[in-house]
């Protein structure tokens, strides 16, 4: 889990984006952003918290083959970050 402090105006950003184009679980407190990047497709667990903060809590690496979906669990941090990066910067865009 990856936890960072945001400006006001971009977690503002981030959260709204969150809102309108991520899913998210009835009574769950994170939500799941479903993204592409440069082929590999991610669903990763993104979670507001208090004082302009975001968490990333883990994020699945999904391979689409022949005889359904495999997955792969990514915990390691720098991983995480990097995907915490982009969503701060397409929420602010």
């Amino acid at each position: 889990m990856i936890i960072r402090q945001l400006k006001e105006t971009q977690f503002e950003h981030l959260h709204n984006a969150l809102i309108m184009k991520a899913h998210a679980e009835p009574l769950d407190a994170s939500y799941t952003v479903n993204m592409t990047i440069n082929g590999a497709e991610y669903a990763v667990k993104v979670q507001p918290e208090q004082h302009n903060k975001m968490a990333v809590l883990q994020a699945l690496r999904i391979f689409r083959e022949e005889y359904g979906p495999n997955f792969e669990l990514i915990t390691n941090g720098t991983v995480l970050s990097a995907l915490l990066e982009i969503l701060i910067y397409q929420g602010g865009h």
